[in-house]
């Protein structure tokens, strides 16, 4: 009776230590990696080094590291980790030319039990090798998060590029773009060009202050159905702007669509 009752017991104490005894990814630092506010970087994208650490009692291994839009990396330099090994990658969050405020990316980071995960490799590649009894085959995912606050010495709203709204044909249309000196220093504008028909309201050189804004309305007469294009370019006196180019965009009806006219009615 007390021979059953040890071997019970050791069983029960063998199953919680296999029950306990799981590997864990952490990302070194939390989850999020945060620029803060940033000027607007001149290679078109910020730059940092992510540890990922193994805090569990088992080896894991990354099987997975897949970034989301806007953002890149590079292979992690480990991707079986065993307890307490860290692996490191570089990524990359991508600025376009007109981001600029808040942003935020993220890449998934998948990993799994390193036996586990052999046992499943092995098991799908050949239906003569089952899967151990109790093997741990689960895949598990966890996002890093990537976060800046892009500060541009000119920022543009709400785009960087002027958008029409229903063009038609011989019928004159307005757009704008709000600029605002978000520096510390005088900016000056000047040399205003234009393309595409359009007619703005600023044509001479323009100082503005800091936090200063300027309200810049293009004006249009299409003159043929179809997509539109055009845009307007100046100079500005900061480095960080030295040549700006607003684009615009839209699409040109007819000014009476045959969609819209009343059926005509047959005379009798």
């Amino acid at each position: 009776m007390v021979q059953r009752l040890f071997a019970m017991l050791a069983m029960v104490l063998v199953t919680m230590s296999t029950a306990i005894a799981q590997p864990k990814l952490e990302i070194v630092g939390g989850e999020s990696y945060d620029w803060g506010k940033t000027r607007a970087p001149k290679e078109g994208h910020l730059e940092a080094e992510i540890k990922m650490k193994n805090v569990g009692n088992k080896a894991l291994r990354l099987t997975e590291v897949r970034p989301g839009c806007g953002c890149t990396k590079t292979d992690p330099d480990k991707f079986d980790l065993k307890p307490g090994e860290v692996s490191t990658m570089k990524v990359k969050l991508n600025i376009s030319p007109s981001q600029a405020g808040s942003i935020t990316k993220n890449i998934t980071v998948s990993w799994a039990d390193l036996a586990g995960n052999d046992a499943y490799k092995a098991y799908k590649s050949t239906s003569n090798t089952p899967l151990p009894e109790g093997a741990d085959t689960t895949i598990r995912s966890q996002y890093i998060w990537l976060k800046a606050d892009i500060q541009r010495a000119l920022m543009f709203q709400p785009s960087m590029y002027f958008s029409f709204q229903d063009l038609k044909v011989g019928q004159e249309q307005s757009a704008k773009v709000e600029i605002t000196n978000n520096s510390d220093e005088m900016v000056v504008l000047s040399d205003w060009t234009t393309d595409g028909g359009l007619v703005i309201n600023q044509t001479s050189r323009v100082s503005l202050k800091p936090k200063e804004r300027i309200e810049i309305i293009a004006k249009v007469v299409p003159m043929a159905k179809g997509n539109y294009a055009g845009g307007v370019r100046f100079k500005t006196s900061h480095s960080d702007h030295t040549d700006v180019d607003l684009r615009a965009y839209g699409f040109v009806q007819e000014s009476q669509s045959p969609v819209f006219q009343g059926t005509a009615v047959p005379a009798k």
